[in-house]
């Protein structure tokens, strides 16, 4: 399947409020066709581009242009948003897990299990939302990378390399912050894992203890914390959409820009750190 085809996929897939913030690679193919393919033919028939050789843009270059740079603007206004609103989050799942677990580990004077449980899901939730953004980055540079090489073999224009530098130093690419606040989520949440198997070992030693209240017909709260444990088909519904990115993004390993979706761009910085050394 043509990546065009796959990313479209991606994008009917996901949630209406995300899908409009993907590249608009359709539209920037129409764009890409409107430029008439260039041939550059000397007297003896070569159709080679001198190096250094410039070339006026065209109307048509200028629109392709014009809506790449208004596409990364798109990039970096959603990113810039959805990054601080995952702050935000993160602090307030901080404030529930605090209610849970010690800065040591152990179980903090508010601990029940259906505090535990609720941190669970409202973790898992959470790390869905980063692990998609991790993959919408992905996904986007992706699109990036092929639309600049569909263009840079119809133009005289290379594009390519020198618009992918300018990438790097996008906002929508420094994904620092997103990268530490998955590692922290998944670290809370193998915590939390921790004290609710405790727990359950515990309410197992004290099963007969439990079984007497049952058998009297009385089921004290304390007593159904004990024995309650994290769903897994609860757990396995907040990741759900997680597993969806991660086959989207499976799907196209064997790109060519997966593999190197750099293309020419590190030699470009190495040259630009000689030159500023």
């Amino acid at each position: 399947m043509k990546f065009g085809q796959k990313f479209t996929e991606i994008i009917a897939a996901t949630h209406p409020s995300v899908s409009d913030q993907f590249l608009c690679y359709k539209t920037l193919k129409k764009c890409l066709k409107a430029i008439p393919e260039y041939k550059a033919t000397t007297a003896n028939g070569d159709t080679t581009v001198k190096p250094g050789e410039k070339r006026k843009l065209t109307d048509e270059q200028r629109l392709f242009l014009k809506t790449l740079n208004a596409e990364l603007q798109k990039f970096n206004r959603f990113f810039i948003s959805a990054e601080e609103d995952f702050v935000m989050k993160e602090t307030k799942l901080e404030a529930a897990y605090r209610q849970v677990v010690n800065r040591d580990g152990s179980r903090a004077p508010m601990f029940t299990m259906q505090r535990c449980r609720d941190a669970c899901r409202a973790l898992a939730d959470f790390h869905g939302e980063l692990v998609l953004m991790e993959h919408w980055v992905g996904l986007n540079y992706t699109a990036l990378v092929k639309i600049l090489k569909k263009h840079d073999k119809r133009s005289n224009l290379s594009l390519r390399s020198p618009f992918l530098v300018s990438v790097l130093q996008q906002p929508f690419y420094s994904t620092e912050v997103l990268t530490q606040l998955i590692a922290k989520t998944e670290s809370r949440f193998r915590k939390l894992n921790a004290l609710i198997a405790s727990r359950g070992n515990e309410a197992e030693a004290n099963g007969s203890e439990a079984n007497g209240h049952v058998a009297n017909g009385v089921v004290a709260e304390d007593d159904e914390d004990v024995v309650a444990t994290v769903s897994t088909a609860e757990v396995s519904l907040s990741l759900s959409r997680t597993k969806a990115a991660m086959e989207c993004w499976n799907g196209l390993k064997d790109s060519d820009s997966i593999k190197r979706p750099l293309g020419d761009v590190p030699v470009l910085l190495q040259a630009k750190r000689l030159r500023s050394s």
